[in-house]
């Protein structure tokens, strides 16, 4: 296969894992023997680990996936370093050998060790895991170190979040997901992420049932991009978790005139792209 084949195999396998993980996964064992040391093979390598744990947690699988790829991945860049994180990320889950990843690598695998925990019904481990590697991050010294940390948590908050069979401890994980991810923004990123960070905490507390913290937190995404001067997106955003709060807590004036103001916003967003999403989060909204 060619190596543009391989990368536009590899582009739908991203945009089409979600829906059908299995079939990613065999999709990827097919394609194992054709990886090369370059990015291609190492963006394959990551998505592996994601749909195999993430979605399947199925450390065994990836450890067969593993042990098919072409001699060397393992020790020529840009290959090598996710070759070791999926090894590591695996081993999390079956107690296999492994050596440890730098800190980036491994908080950037902990999306997918969560997630495996989460799809094997254990959300307790995976609540252990977070907890584990946060007390981790508060020794060390540069913050800028915490991002991967704090955005794999964001990812499993928003993945739990979406999840159509949330169960109670589902729940529980997600807001412990949210909050850890705000307590690390607050530390390693700008006042963009922390606006962010409280955007997905309200969407968490609101699918949550929980309508007072919701709303605290939509109101301070809000004030956060009033006072840094944020474009019209970030502040449809903040109207839209407002709409989320509201509409949470039953109060249906607050929410419809949340709707106006994203209403109001959207065609004040610049970027076409960003236009259309917008434009797509207003449409999908459930009626009041």
């Amino acid at each position: 296969m060619s190596a543009n084949d391989l990368a536009a195999t590899l582009a739908r396998l991203q945009d089409d894992h979600a829906g059908a993980p299995a079939v990613a996964a065999q999709a990827l064992n097919d394609l194992a023997a054709e990886l090369r040391a370059d990015d291609t093979g190492a963006d394959a390598l990551r998505l592996a680990e994601h749909v195999m744990l993430g979605h399947c947690g199925d450390a065994g699988a990836l450890r067969c996936w593993l042990a098919r790829l072409p001699t060397g991945l393992a020790d020529r860049p840009p290959t090598a370093a996710a070759v070791q994180r999926a090894s590591w990320a695996a081993a999390q889950l079956d107690r296999g050998p492994a050596t440890a990843p730098p800190l980036p690598q491994r908080w950037r695998a902990l999306q997918s060790v969560a997630l495996a925990w989460v799809a094997r019904g254990e959300c307790d481990r995976a609540a252990q895991v977070l907890a584990d590697e946060e007390r981790a991050a508060a020794a060390e010294p540069e913050a800028a170190a915490l991002q991967p940390l704090a955005a794999s948590a964001n990812n499993l908050a928003l993945h739990l979040r979406e999840a159509p069979d949330r169960s109670t401890a589902h729940t529980a994980l997600m807001l412990q997901a949210a909050a850890t991810s705000a307590r690390l923004w607050a530390r390693a990123g700008t006042w963009l992420s922390v606006e962010r960070a409280e955007y997905q905490l309200a969407l968490c507390h609101a699918a949550a049932g929980r309508p007072g913290p919701s709303l605290g937190h939509a109101r301070q995404c809000l004030a956060l991009c009033e006072r840094e001067g944020a474009d019209a997106a970030e502040r449809f955003f903040a109207h839209e978790a407002l709409w989320h709060a509201h509409r949470a807590a039953a109060d249906a004036a607050a929410q419809q005139a949340a709707h106006q103001a994203m209403v109001a916003l959207l065609p004040q967003v610049q970027d076409a792209d960003l236009q259309a999403w917008c434009a797509s989060v207003l449409q999908g909204l459930p009626s009041p």
